[in-house]
């Protein structure tokens, strides 16, 4: 009984790691067809990240490719970004855990920023979630 328990245990387990592998392989997809879509590099990318994420380091470029991915995520369509969908997505993650209220915040406050096109807005957006986050 001890061993199907443990048994059972592992293969929950390996599915959940399963999960989570597909899940980054699928934002890394994204991300790529993105950097291909708005015309990013890699460098561009790497340096906007080394600043801290500083908006002032984003080109117009790198804002298209975050709306890029937020559209492919469904959670921006034609200048409108989906709060609720955020949050259902934001709470599928681990670390996301016991956060409910901290996410809904968040996105309530976040949904209202606008930017001088789609691009900015969605960019405008991210980084406002990532204070959030970092807070």
């Amino acid at each position: 009984m001890k061993a199907l328990f443990i048994f059972v245990i592992l293969v929950l387990a390996a599915l959940v790691s399963l999960a989570v592998c597909k899940e980054l392989e699928g934002h890394k997809r994204t991300q790529l067809a993105c950097m291909i879509e708005a015309n990013v590099s890699e460098p561009e990318i790497e340096k906007f990240r080394n600043s801290g994420l500083n908006a002032t380091e984003a080109n117009a470029n790198i804002k298209c490719m975050l709306k890029c991915m937020m559209e492919k995520r469904d959670l921006f369509q034609n200048g409108v970004f989906d709060g609720e969908k955020a949050f259902t997505e934001f709470i599928k993650s681990p670390e996301n855990k016991g956060q409910e209220a901290g996410i809904k915040e968040a996105i309530n406050v976040c949904k209202t920023e606008k930017g001088a096109n789609d691009c900015d807005t969605a960019f405008k957006i991210t980084m406002c979630l990532h204070e959030f986050k970092s807070q």
